[in-house]
Formats: C-alpha cells, structure tokens, sequence
C-alpha cells in the first residue's frame, strides 16, 4: 500500500484530519497549533477524559479502520455521557506502525462520521510511530457548575437504573474475533456503541449517581458501591439481558463489559419522574436498590437469595 502522501506528521495531518470535523462555538483554536485554544460558557465546569485503546488487546488489529476509530472516540465520548456532559470536543494521539495511506484515509472517515454523530470537535493531537496501533483520545465538555453527575453520591434507599440492555458487546465478541470486518448484528453494537448523552444530561437533575458500563454491569456497579460507601443489591430478574436468565451466556452479559449503557441512581421518592423517562428512552430499567454498606459492594438476588458469582467478574486492565 501506498503512504501517506507527503512528508512526516505534519502532511498527515494537514490530510486526514485538517477538514471535515465539526466546528464547535466555543473553539478558538483548533487543529494546527501548538495548542488549542477554547473558551468555556460561563457558569459552566469543564469536564475532560482520557481513554486509551491498543491493537489485539480493546479491538482487533485486523479490524476496518474506520470501525476501529468508530469505536474509539464513542468509548471515549461515554465518558462525557455518563457525567451529563454537553460534548465540546476532543484530542487525538495515534501511534502507528506504519502510515499507510488506505488505512489513515479510512480511519478519518470513520472518526469524522463518529464525530458528527456525538458532536465532538477535533481540537488538535498527536502522531507517533511505534511497533503497535495505540488509540489516545482525551474528550472534554460542559455542564452546569456543580451539576456534573458522579460515582460517589448514591444513598441508602435509592433505585438502581440502567439506560437499556446489557450484554450485546459481550456477546459479539466471538463474532468480532472470528470476522473482525463483520458489523451487523450483535457486532454493531461492539463497533457502534450508542453514547447515551441526551439520557445524561437530563439525568443531572435527577439522578444521585451515575457511570458508564464499560467493564460489567457488576465491576462497574462495585465502583458506584465503593465510592458511594453503599451496598448495591440487584434483582437478576429486573436486569434486561440479550441472553435470558436460563441461558448460559447470561452470565457473560452482566460481566462482559463494552456496553456503554449508563449505570445510575435516583432517590425512591423520585421513582415516577424516573419512570416518565421512558416515553423518551424506553430501555431504561429499575433493576435493584441501593441499601447501607453491609460488608459487599455487589449482591445479586433472585427468588429471596443471593447469588455465588465470580471473585473478578468484568474486564482486568492488568
């Protein structure tokens, strides 16, 4: 395959990601400085994230490029999302084995359709060569000072929410590893996560806590638990799973990860404004409830018991 044309990082840039991005209201500065430069609304917090994917170890090498970056900046954006963020915009660092020319073309493509999709404007970056493709992506957006939704402020007596159903990603995966270039079906929703951003934002005034379901609906439940210094108690039967509770996948769903559904809680006493969400957002499910700390972050229940599950359930970044 050809390289890209020109010479070194600059022309790559000036080519594949110079044009084409939104343009949002706040940038002053964007792609092809030292810097960029943006001016916040006033009132507001400023809210940023950071995600890094690798080659054979968050997606497949093998995988169409612009699927790859599709995935990329989504799983990113989650982020935002699941703070109730307004997106603004975002930096890029590829490290790249090689520069080729079909690969990058490819990969713009999908990163600019991912970014009109979500709204993100491309601030600027970085290029680098290195023995594996490596993913760097640093989002940021807005909210209302103070109303940025957290992990650490579930109470005692809160419902327990998830946005839609778990375990569409996790079952793909065998799919995904099988034919990397496959994306209907389940394997859509591995490369295509659906950022639930305009769920976020109307969760600032609502809910107590909130989180993006990336590593498990249990791993990630734990995290709300822990900074919560709550106990989480789910009903099996409440959580909405692809594969049924009978399945012997089922298991797979609530700890696969890659879902990019949020995970939230919303005071009792609340529940109908909670439930009034659903003519907008018909997935979203009551799923268990947040009680005092009893010595576990995570209890399941089904029929008046609690369930043995695994030590490690969800995805181990080392």
């Amino acid at each position: 395959m050809s390289k890209a044309t020109g010479s070194g990082e600059f022309a790559l840039i000036r080519e594949f990601f110079a044009s084409g991005f939104p343009r949002n209201q706040y940038t002053r500065l964007g792609v092809g400085d030292d810097a960029s430069i943006v001016m916040p609304p006033a009132g507001c917090d400023l809210l940023q994230s950071i995600d890094t994917q690798v080659a054979d170890v968050h997606f497949p090498a093998t995988a169409p490029a612009h699927l790859i970056a599709q995935r990329a900046l989504r799983c990113a954006a989650s982020d935002l999302a699941a703070m109730g963020a307004e997106p603004q915009g975002f930096h890029l660092a590829l490290t790249l084995p090689n520069a080729e020319h079909k690969w990058l073309a490819d990969f713009a493509s999908g990163l600019r359709d991912a970014a009109h999709v979500l709204d993100l404007d491309l601030l600027g970056g970085d290029t680098t060569s290195g023995p594996c493709l490596v993913i760097t992506i640093q989002v940021q957006g807005w909210a209302p000072a103070g109303a940025a939704l957290t992990r650490a402020s579930a109470q005692a007596g809160d419902d327990v929410w998830v946005s839609d159903t778990i375990g569409r990603a996790a079952l793909a995966l065998p799919q995904v590893l099988e034919n990397p270039a496959q994306f209907s079906g389940l394997a859509r929703h591995y490369y295509f996560p659906q950022v639930q951003t305009p769920l976020g934002i109307k969760l600032r005034d609502l809910a107590s806590s909130c989180m993006d379901i990336s590593d498990g609906l249990l791993q990630d439940a734990g995290h709300i638990a822990r900074a919560s210094g709550v106990t989480l108690e789910l009903d099996a039967a409440a959580i909405p799973t692809i594969a049924e509770r009978t399945d012997s996948r089922w298991l797979q769903c609530i700890t696969g990860g890659d879902d990019y559904q949020l995970l939230f809680t919303i005071p009792a006493e609340r529940r109908k404004e909670a439930e009034a969400l659903r003519d907008e957002f018909s997935g979203i499910a009551r799923i268990g409830k947040v009680i005092t700390h009893n010595g576990e972050d995570v209890l399941v229940q089904e029929n008046d018991h609690i369930l043995t599950l695994p030590e490690h359930a969800g995805f181990q970044h080392f």
